[in-house]
């Protein structure tokens, strides 16, 4: 990380794009984290306004390869990679590692999140009650797989994610 001096003392929340513009945080009060990528994302408008009044209050952080492997490993193993962007993972990455509250509406990275054991929460809708396992099918063929391809290995075609398991969370 970045930031040496991060300690978590009490609750803290990394929050990502979504629970930023929910605009349920009082951004100048509490202990938020973000990364760089989440500045990034919200460019203009009047949350870039507000975010860049309250910057000073949040700490940016950056995680260590370590855990962003880890994090990748694990959206791997759910089925999830495709679907989470680098700031995703590298949120996930900053909760792991800071043992922090992730703030998401973002399903898949609810999913890893409870998958590696994180807390989380949601920004603004209902939180993932389900621990989901995804698969592939081909729309093709129907061809099922367990790991993700942009095409079918068997006739070409585009394949197309689905839940293969659900368990309660």
């Amino acid at each position: 990380m970045t930031d040496n001096n991060l300690t978590c003392k009490g609750k803290t929340y990394v929050l990502d794009t979504s629970a930023i513009l929910s605009g349920k945080f009082n951004l100048s009060e509490g202990n938020f984290l973000i990364s760089r990528n989440v500045i990034n994302e919200i460019k203009l408008g009047k949350v870039s306004r507000l975010l860049s009044m309250s910057i000073s209050s949040l700490r940016v952080v950056t995680p260590s390869s370590k855990m962003v492997q880890a994090v990748k490993a694990a959206a791997k193993e759910t089925g999830d990679l495709q679907e989470l962007s680098d700031t995703d993972i590298g949120l996930i990455a900053i909760a792991l590692e800071t043992k922090s509250t992730l703030v998401t509406d973002d399903f898949a990275m609810e999913n890893v999140a409870n998958f590696l054991g994180i807390e989380f929460a949601g920004a603004d809708l209902k939180k993932i009650g389900y621990k989901i396992t995804w698969g592939y099918r081909c729309t093709g063929c129907g061809q099922r797989f367990s790991e993700y391809s942009d095409v079918c290995p068997v006739c070409g075609h585009k394949l197309k994610r689905f839940a293969k398991k659900y368990k309660a969370i």
